[in-house]
């Protein structure tokens, strides 16, 4: 699976960069993460608590940091571990100045993914990934301006199944509004 995801945050790109590589605040800022600590330079052990409702449980892995080109580009790599599956991916997090002090970040991912997670289908998995971009970003803006907050794996969870719902109704409707003859 392969995805793309920008987000613009309005604050300069230094501090954005020094922020997503807090491991204290990506302890809050990732959606599900139970733990994420250091085990050495740029690597860090990792439990989560993710999925959707009907797919969801405990993963274990390790991630670590690479590739860094301060304050412009740095690479994740990771995998983890659970009874649902596995997942194992990269992530491309490009920084870029833009007018008056906002940061544009672009992430490009690619994971894989196995076990009963996968056979949740590619495109649900597509969306829970851009749903934790989205939620990581959002999280993001808001540590900035000061107001720190955890973001928890039930509220994402039912945030995500909701969307997908919202989502799939959209595409039945729009399906059948197009094949209406008036």
């Amino acid at each position: 699976m392969q995805f793309d995801y920008s987000h613009v945050l309005n604050h300069r790109r230094e501090l954005v960069w020094k922020a997503m590589l807090d491991p204290s605040v990506m302890s809050r800022l990732i959606p599900g993460i139970e733990k994420f600590e250091e085990v050495g330079p740029d690597q860090y052990s990792v439990v989560a608590m993710l999925g959707v409702p009907t797919v969801k449980g405990v993963y274990s892995g390790k991630v670590e940091i690479f590739d860094r080109k301060e304050p412009s580009s740095y690479r994740l790599r990771g995998e983890a571990r659970g009874a649902p599956g596995w997942v194992k991916g990269e992530v491309l997090m490009t920084l870029r100045a833009v007018d008056g002090g906002t940061t544009q970040i672009g992430a490009k991912a690619r994971t894989d993914i196995g076990g009963t997670i996968a056979g949740v289908g590619q495109r649900m998995m597509e969306g829970v990934g851009k749903a934790m971009a989205r939620e990581f970003f959002v999280s993001l803006d808001r540590e900035l301006k000061g107001r720190q907050q955890k973001v928890g794996a039930f509220r994402f969870s039912v945030r995500v199944f909701f969307a997908m719902l919202r989502n799939a109704a959209r595409r039945l409707f729009r399906g059948r509004a197009a094949g209406e003859v008036t």
